[in-house]
């Protein structure tokens, strides 16, 4: 069964980088450890005041910037920065995802998918409250489904979400693991 999870989660990617449609761009690193139990890494990000992210659960990841070539370069350079894992280093490129939009509909966010092959330290930066490795059967597990009350302009919306432990995860990391563990009708 958890051989179906990396599959699952592999099956999606594409060898090319999706074009620009004229918003900013930014990549995240959805970064797989062990094939045979899947695990990915997620993050808290540290409470910081205008970080529309603040305190959420994500990838490692950033907005791309003058010197990155392309999304893969960009969630490079950022799991760096943000976890001191060298991917260039210690890590296979298996693709992209789907390009995912954030909520304000100002960028466009690529998943790069990378297989560790060696054992590494993740050493946070400031922007990182924490870090954790969650199985990919744990988030498949119906246990792991969840909703997520956001209160906005008084309202109350049920966002879907994935809970393992004490780590929520909804909205943009939400979306993006959903396409890759969440069959599409």
């Amino acid at each position: 069964m958890a051989g179906e999870a990396f599959a699952k989660l592999v099956r999606k990617l594409v060898p090319n980088e999706p074009p620009q449609k004229g918003l900013r761009f930014a990549s995240v690193s959805v970064i797989v450890r062990d094939r045979q139990s899947p695990s990915v890494l997620l993050i808290r990000r540290a409470e910081r005041v205008g970080d529309p992210w603040s305190g959420q659960t994500a990838f490692p990841g950033g907005k791309m910037q003058g010197g990155d070539k392309s999304a893969r370069d960009t969630a490079i350079r950022e799991t760096v920065e943000e976890v001191g894992i060298d991917l260039a280093k210690t890590a296979e490129f298996l693709g992209y995802g789907e390009v995912t939009r954030t909520h304000t509909g100002t960028m466009d966010v690529v998943p790069s998918v990378f297989e560790l092959k060696e054992s590494v330290d993740v050493t946070p930066n400031g922007e990182v409250a924490s870090f954790r490795w969650v199985e990919l059967e744990q988030l498949l597990s119906p246990a792991a489904k969840s909703t997520y009350d956001l209160t906005s302009d008084g309202k109350v919306l049920g966002m879907p979400a994935y809970v393992v432990g004490d780590y929520l995860v909804w909205g943009l990391t939400y979306r993006i693991l959903s396409t890759f563990l969440e069959d599409s009708a």
